[in-house]
């Protein structure tokens, strides 16, 4: 099992790391440096990407060389995937070898008993790196670090490669993290969740980026809250990381969102264990900030997108709403870029390595206990608390309305974390009443909010004021016009059974 981490550096900075004085202090012999180059294989129709694995044939040293990779995870930014290597007599996948280095693991063996996938087979790319190696030994912890630059190429289309990764050969893998933070007070660095083959396929493809949703997790039977409290936090930061290049590279206006409920979503998970495991002051500091930068931009891509559009398809609109929606499309995109820049940062960075660190920390104390033990008393305490909120709702008072819409937002992240815990119509019946519940409050919480921004858009465009003045003026009336019913929300909250 090949353990790693990957990290993205500007090609300007190679030299702080080739001249890095904490790899020379660590470095067990001098740097090995070499031409690299190695072709990946599948089928045309991407067989081995289907099934979670990658082929390549590379040259070192004067002798061939096949690798597959496949299966894995990839959990607070660290790389697990099992491996087999070994030498070939040809630029080609040699299978019958390969499937001797499998042995009796079924799974692979299946991939590769695919009809004619011998005769399929052929070279999609080639990845041709400048490779530099140093073996360290850091607190007995060997750890292989590589310095790769480089290109991916396929049909004459080039894609940069300049990274970094930290493979673990013995040790503990909290080593990796507790290194790269090291690296990064002198080098400025990425996390990376992407390795190569995935960058190769992404450039045969052509994909570009889309929003993804967070992914359903399934705890086992006899999981205790300490296994869970590990699969929910990867989970989150899993819907985190998979929307970062989206919100960096594009311009949907979705995948922020999806990135931003993944940081809301972590935030509720570590609240859910902070009795047993609470989380170091700064760390959360760090993920405080990062859901302001993402929330800040969200807001104002809800106020165009949603809000400002009421009073577009109102006849009788003053033909000004036009001139607002584009001062409002200039703050969005601005905003949409303070995100990404955020992103890009170093504070980022060492969000995601601290976080990694934290999380390979041995198992707190208090959490031996079955998962649906758990899961069954935080579920009492976060319904008792969501009907204590919406009992306290006031129409007169908005931030009641919206604490009660975060408590049944934290309780349906809690009960979709348990979910594979569970099961049946109380199950659906409870996350159907909460989604409905968000659903009819946020759309009040949204013109709260949207009216903040109009004023701070008033402050800053005074040529503006009147058209200002009149979409708040109607939007504080839609607000009253549509005023949730808070009767009928309390009714539906109280009559929910926990499943």
């Amino acid at each position: 099992m090949e353990v790693e981490l990957k990290l993205l550096l500007s090609p300007a900075d190679n030299d702080k790391l080739l001249q890095h004085p904490l790899i020379a202090a660590h470095a067990r012999a001098p740097v090995r440096t070499q031409q690299l180059s190695a072709r990946y294989f599948d089928t045309p129709d991407l067989h081995l990407l289907r099934h979670g694995a990658g082929l390549r044939v590379r040259k070192i040293d004067g002798t061939w060389m096949q690798t597959m990779k496949a299966g894995g995870s990839v959990q607070s930014g660290l790389h697990r995937r099992n491996e087999w290597e070994g030498p070939v007599d040809r630029p080609w996948p040699r299978l019958g070898k390969l499937r001797k280095l499998i042995g009796d693991q079924q799974q692979w063996l299946d991939v590769l008993a695919a009809d004619d996938l011998k005769a399929r087979l052929e070279p999609l790319f080639v990845v041709a790196v400048e490779r530099h190696t140093w073996d360290l030994d850091v607190d007995g912890n060997h750890i292989e670090l590589v310095l790769d630059h480089g290109h991916i190429e396929r049909h004459g289309r080039h894609v940069p490669i300049n990274e970094v990764e930290l493979e673990l050969k013995d040790g503990d893998p909290a080593s990796l993290f507790a290194f790269a933070l090291r690296l990064q007070e002198q080098v400025p660095l990425r996390l990376s969740n992407t390795n190569k083959a995935e960058r190769g396929y992404m450039l045969c493809r052509q994909t570009g980026t889309v929003p993804c949703r967070a992914q359903g997790l399934q705890l086992a039977p006899d999981a205790t809250a300490a296994d869970a409290r590990l699969a929910i936090l990867n989970n989150c930061l899993q819907h985190i990381q998979r929307n970062e290049t989206a919100v960096i590279e594009g311009d949907d206006a979705e995948t922020l969102h999806q990135m931003r409920v993944g940081v809301r979503r972590l935030r509720s998970a570590l609240k859910l264990f902070e009795a047993a495991a609470p989380c170091p002051p700064a760390l959360l500091e760090d993920i405080v900030w990062l859901g302001t930068e993402l929330g800040a931009a969200r807001d104002w891509d809800v106020l165009l997108a949603s809000t400002l559009a009421h009073i577009q398809a109102t006849p009788g609109g003053r033909s000004g709403v036009l001139d607002l929606q584009a001062l409002a499309l200039k703050a969005a995109h601005a905003k949409r870029s303070e995100a990404a820049q955020a992103l890009l940062s170093q504070r980022y960075t060492r969000l995601l390595l601290t976080m990694g660190c934290w999380m390979q920390q041995p198992a707190p104390e208090g959490l031996e206990e079955p998962a649906q033990d758990f899961a069954n008393r935080i579920m009492k305490r976060l319904h008792k608390k969501l009907l204590k909120r919406a009992q306290r709702m006031d129409e007169s008072e908005p931030a009641s309305i919206h604490r009660t819409r975060i408590a049944a937002k934290r309780a349906r992240y809690a009960l979709e974390f348990f979910h594979s815990l569970y099961g049946g119509k109380a199950l659906r019946t409870y996350l159907k009443t909460l989604s409905s519940t968000q659903e009819q409050l946020g759309s009040h919480n949204d013109l709260v909010v949207a009216d903040r921004l109009l004023r701070e858009l008033n402050q800053q465009h005074d040529a503006a004021a009147a058209t200002i003045q009149f979409a708040r003026g109607y939007l504080q009336a839609l607000q009253t016009s549509r005023t949730p019913d808070l009767g009928a929300i309390r009714a539906a909250l109280h009559a929910l059974r926990l499943p």
